[in-house]
């Protein structure tokens, strides 16, 4: 226990006091940095000229000017390892046991070196300059502080769609499933405010952890330059902490835990609305093309119960896709923020396409009013489900991650929509053959060959992917070829499995039956409808894949 010396006015009509380690904790940090600064000043017997350099503390004297901002700057020389700000900053905010807004991971490498470079990382979230959370978030429940440049998550307005997570490189946000909500750090505000250090700054023994006032400007200029070890690509979104060190990290150093690859999070909903919003559209698509292509026959019988497959099919996503939401009572604040969130923009686009949807099936159902419009209100309907489509693309392609590139995830969703449309047609006509209405077996065999070369693409496709897992972990391709190969590796040959049957063996089955010199309609439709289960079976399999798989490059011990 640590004591002191009682003072005459300590001792005057009363007991002698007792100040323990604790007291003088308690009262250091009641102080400001102002008060320790000047402290430190007059107590201590330094020359003039060696002041100034002397006291530093965690915290800035002062608050940002114009073109300024706070910024955290870590020195990764003196970092410990010890965690102490992670045990901080979930204490302070009061977060679920094992939850933190900050996380440690460990560099290593340099054997070539004299000295061996081991150094620990302690990362939060960045303030970035232009925060991906931000720009992605429907609901406009991120700021930034134009005084202080903090970015701080307004609680109360968001849904829990955890998009931000995805939009921001770093993959800051941390969703808390007991509220439903995203949380974030906003680099303890509140006692940045009163002059005092955040939580992690203040816990950390080695002083490793600091506020620094920086000129935007001059952060940007440091994220053009990377970052000094192995991180997400800092360009994107322009963060503004500052990592120090003696070492060079850049040259054959990297993270410990580069190689903890594991499946990510699944997103059941989003796997169910991804795949039945573009089954939908497809439908729709395929339905106002079966008029159009020459060699096929007029499917006016199929009109109305394709168009009503495809809204009921719309709508069904749509009801899946709030499943996602902490907060699906609020789901109607995800449209505010369509200025500048591609999530906003795929809501309002399948908003669009289901009611037009309806209002043509309405029409090919004959109600006169808008019989002479069914014409043109179908491919009205069909080019707002192909932007809905376009749009969902765009919601993972904006992300960085190279699993997720535009070119991959426009050809994965394109295949999705047109091999979900083909399924439902030639299912479906196939049932109309058995039927008795001959006239719609031509088809057919156009519509068996689009979907078997439509399987081909997506095996080929799957088949290049694998070439990746061969190179080294620093490849974010390189993981998700390994996932594939290795955790994921049952799914990926079930899939491959069902889009044989579901694109190849299934479908001509159903041709054959149908149009043999001694035609088996019933067995033809039979084998249509199997080859429309197998192939939504398999592009259910393959969104999840689309999920899980992702692996992109981290933080140092932001493990997935």
């Amino acid at each position: 226990m640590h004591t002191h010396a009682p003072t005459p006015a300590e001792t005057k009509g009363s007991a002698p006091t007792v100040r323990t380690l604790i007291d003088e904790f308690l009262a250091d940090q009641a102080a400001t940095a102002v008060q320790r600064f000047s402290r430190a000043h007059t107590t201590i017997d330094l020359p003039d000229d060696t002041r100034p350099r002397f006291y530093r503390d965690l915290v800035p004297a002062a608050p940002p000017g114009p073109g300024q901002q706070y910024a955290f700057e870590v020195d990764l020389d003196a970092c410990s390892g010890c965690k102490a700000c992670v045990v901080a900053c979930e204490r302070l905010n009061g977060l679920p046991s094992g939850t933190s807004f900050r996380s440690v991971g460990t560099l290593t490498g340099g054997e070539t070196r004299a000295l061996p470079v081991l150094r620990n990382v302690t990362t939060a979230c960045h303030h970035c300059v232009e925060p991906g959370c931000l720009s992605g978030c429907p609901v406009d429940a991120y700021e930034k502080d134009a005084i202080t440049g903090i970015v701080r998550h307004l609680d109360d307005q968001c849904i829990g769609c955890q998009y931000c997570t995805l939009t921001c490189p770093y993959e800051v946000p941390v969703y808390d499933t007991d509220r439903g909500i995203v949380r974030k750090c906003d680099l303890c505000q509140d006692r940045l405010s009163v002059g005092e250090a955040p939580a992690c700054a203040q816990a950390c023994p080695t002083q490793a952890i600091r506020i620094r006032v920086v000129d935007v400007d001059e952060a940007i200029r440091e994220a053009a330059d990377g970052w000094p070890f192995a991180a997400p690509d800092a360009s994107t979104t322009l963060p503004t902490t500052a990592y120090r060190s003696t070492e060079n990290l850049r040259d054959d150093v990297h993270a410990v835990d580069r190689g903890a690859i594991a499946p990510a999070h699944a997103h059941p909903p989003l796997t169910v609305m991804l795949v039945l919003t573009q089954v939908a559209v497809g439908t729709l698509v395929g339905l106002v093309a079966m008029d159009w292509l020459p060699g096929t026959s007029s499917v006016e019988l199929a009109s109305l119960p394709l168009a009503v497959i495809a809204l009921a099919t719309g709508v069904l996503a749509m009801g899946a896709s709030v499943l996602h939401l902490g907060r699906p009572l609020y789901a109607w604040r995800a449209v505010i923020g369509i200025g500048h969130s591609w999530l906003s923009r795929e809501i309002v686009a399948f908003g669009v396409f289901a009611p037009l949807t309806g209002i043509y099936a309405v029409a090919v159902a004959g109600w006169t009013p808008l019989a002479p419009y069914a014409g043109w209100l179908g491919p009205l309907a069909a080019g707002a489900g192909l932007v809905g489509v376009s749009t969902s693309v765009m919601v993972y392609a904006v992300t960085g991650r190279r699993w997720w590139s535009l070119s991959r995830v426009a050809g994965r969703f394109a295949l999705t929509t047109g091999l979900g449309g083909t399924a439902v047609l030639l299912a479906f006509t196939s049932v109309l053959a058995a039927a008795g209405h001959a006239d719609v077996q031509t088809s057919m065999k156009p519509l068996a060959m689009t979907a078997s070369a439509l399987g081909i693409l997506g095996l080929a496709a799957e088949a290049a992917l694998l070439r990746h897992r061969h190179r080294p972990l620093d490849d974010e391709l390189a993981r998700t070829a390994q996932l594939l190969h290795g955790p994921l590796r049952r799914l990926v040959g079930i899939r491959s499995a069902l889009l044989v049957l579901g694109t190849i063996v299934a479908p001509w089955l159903a041709v054959n039956m149908a149009t043999s010199q001694t035609p088996s309609l019933t067995a033809g439709a039979v084998a249509g409808v199997v080859a429309l289960l197998a192939v939504l079976v398999a592009e259910l399999l393959e969104r999840w894949r689309f999920f899980t798989a992702s692996s992109p490059t981290r933080m140092p011990g932001r493990l997935p």
